[in-house]
């Protein structure tokens, strides 16, 4: 009798332990996972989804190489992928001067995200180092900061992994055309005759002038093929004075020319030429020469 009220017994302790384990809660390190339940979609819905995958898989913002293999990618093109690996540390550099806000990652649990900094002052730059603890992870990353919001995909692989990345701005890159452009033109406009658009690189300087007098030229050069004199402004006060070529045989020719606002143009290249105004003992002269290039 009293055997078989211990093995009742025992059979009763074994039903309620075997219970207890079936009732208790089930905890686990990995994330919970949703229920596979599919929300029925609008159709505004759709277009937005859609809308969100094309950015996404966006094939024409691909990645370029930067400085020191730094991975680029052009800013708000597409959704930056990363590939990082366990026991491996990729770096995402932002812009110089950026505040980093806030980080919000849909895996947090399973991915390691810390921000740091390098350099100091206007040249301090942010940086946010990731590292996963396994292989064939899977989420997106938000880093919010006083200048906007990197939206980023996070993957883990075995062994592949990208140590450094950064990003191309848009109003860098315009700023960069812009200071090229602005630097083209200042180019142009300091090789450039302000009054005629001639390029000085095009032009020969290689004149001696002598003589005196008000209307002396302030300079005379040719392009190759026409010679221009160029006259100062106390010209218009005076008489234009006569310009006669000097020949091989030193003699005075008389050529054609024709002036045009402050200058004298003469349709081909002369090694020597005089100016002249007045007669007699008010004449004044200036000689011009072409010395070798």
């Amino acid at each position: 009798m009293v055997n078989n009220r211990m093995n009742l017994w025992r059979i009763s302790l074994g039903i309620v332990i075997v219970l207890t384990i079936i009732t208790l809660p089930v905890f686990s390190s990995e994330p919970q996972r949703t229920s596979g339940n599919q929300i029925p979609l609008s159709s505004n819905e759709k277009k937005g989804v859609h809308i969100s995958q094309q950015w996404i898989q966006n094939s024409t913002s691909s990645p370029t190489i930067g400085e020191n293999g730094k991975v680029i990618y052009l800013f708000g093109a597409s959704l930056p992928s990363i590939v990082c690996s366990p026991l491996k540390l990729s770096d995402i550099e932002l812009q110089k001067g950026e505040k980093i806000r806030d980080i919000h990652i849909g895996d947090k649990h399973r991915w390691k995200v810390t921000p740091t900094l390098t350099g100091s002052g206007s040249f301090e730059t942010p940086h946010v180092i990731i590292k996963p603890t396994d292989t064939g992870l899977n989420t997106t990353m938000i880093i919010a900061t006083n200048r906007r919001s990197y939206y980023i995909k996070l993957i883990s692989q075995k062994t592949s992994y990208m140590p450094k990345i950064g990003f191309e701005y848009p109003e860098e890159t315009e700023q960069k055309m812009e200071q090229f452009i602005s630097r083209q033109k200042a180019k142009k406009e300091a090789n450039t005759l302000t009054q005629t658009g001639q390029n000085i690189q095009n032009l020969f300087f290689n004149y001696t002038i002598s003589g005196k007098a008000e209307w002396k030229p302030i300079r005379v050069y040719h392009d190759g093929i026409k010679t221009y004199i160029q006259m100062p402004k106390a010209m218009k006060q005076t008489e234009a004075p006569s310009l006669l070529i000097i020949g091989p045989d030193l003699k005075e020719q008389i050529v054609n020319y024709r002036i045009k606002n402050d200058r004298y143009i003469v349709d081909y290249i002369f090694k020597k030429a005089i100016l002249i105004a007045g007669v007699g003992n008010h004449q004044q002269r200036i000689t011009i020469t072409r010395t070798p290039s």
